[in-house]
């Protein structure tokens, strides 16, 4: 295998160029010319040997190795941009706008914040607790900079980090699923990710259910369960006090893993930024089991 190092103002051009679709806008957020981003797009190219970026009349298109690229060369510039913030921290990128998840472990994240902030009072942000789809339908809107946010599949856009955790059937400790009934089930609204997981398992099977709760709200999810409404899907860590995860032997269907994700845009970031993704993500893989600090 050969040893390519792939220098990061080039990485930093590719990011950009694919963050704003355009090379003329890339350029003025780099202070250069429009040529000189299309020679570093193409010295990238050269350098890894795949085509990146196709341009199709006015629509900008980035290729499957451009979207993997993508993914790694935003952890590389966020390690850069930590390493030269430990000597120079900007005023100007003090005031981020971060997303969290009210379907998975908004309570952890957010406490997560909080100690970072009360530990840099230079820091200023912004937080918006929302439904995945929502944080990603912002963040593509450029409301948001930075959030974590369940996703579908594949590697969407601005995907930076990525883990996988297996949910699990919940119900009130008194509830049995009948076999004979139509599945009662507590559900956030359409659109979230726990939401398809059951219907898809349900469907998988030719399971009839009925949606007899909805909120966006997890607390309350967890409410209706605990009140014996019906059965939902949660991760482990978010069950709690009068629910009981429902055995494969009592006639539920397997679910499919949850991908969570960590997704930003690179020319918002800025130092804070990348501080506030380093301690997201460690509280992430410390609440799933695979951070240094897990099980400690």
């Amino acid at each position: 295998m050969r040893v390519v190092n792939l220098p990061t103002d080039l990485l930093r051009t590719f990011v950009t160029v694919i963050e704003v679709k355009s090379h003329t806008r890339a350029a003025d957020l780099l202070n250069r010319s429009q040529p000189a981003v299309s020679l570093q797009i193409k010295r990238l190219e050269d350098l890894v040997g795949y085509k990146l970026i196709r341009q199709k009349g006015r629509t900008m298109q980035v290729s499957e190795k451009g979207e993997a690229l993508a993914m790694h060369a935003r952890q590389i510039l966020r390690l850069n941009d930590m390493a030269m913030g430990l000597f120079e921290r900007s005023e100007a990128d003090t005031d981020l706008r971060i997303g969290l998840p009210l379907d998975y472990g908004v309570r952890l994240l957010q406490q997560e914040i909080t100690a970072v902030l009360k530990e840099n009072i230079g820091l200023k942000v912004t937080i918006n607790c929302d439904l995945s789809q929502n944080l990603h339908d912002a963040l593509m809107r450029d409301e948001l900079d930075i959030i974590v946010a369940l996703y579908q599949g594949g590697d969407p856009q601005f995907l930076v980090q990525k883990w996988s955790e297996q949910p699990v059937w919940v119900g009130a400790d008194s509830s049995r699923p009948d076999a004979f009934d139509a599945l009662p089930i507590v559900a956030h609204p359409l659109g979230c990710v726990y939401r398809q997981r059951m219907t898809d398992a349900l469907k998988s099977v030719q399971r009839n259910w009925r949606v007899v709760f909805s909120s966006p709200n997890i607390d309350a999810v967890q409410d209706a369960v605990c009140d014996g409404l019906g059965f939902t899907c949660l991760t482990t860590p978010t069950t709690r006090k009068g629910m009981r995860i429902i055995s494969g032997s009592e006639g539920l269907p397997a679910l499919e893993p949850l991908r969570i994700g960590l997704f930003y845009r690179q020319t918002r970031l800025g130092s804070w930024g990348n501080l506030v993704a380093e301690r997201l993500t460690a509280a992430i893989e410390n609440a799933l089991g695979t951070g240094p600090g897990a099980g400690a």
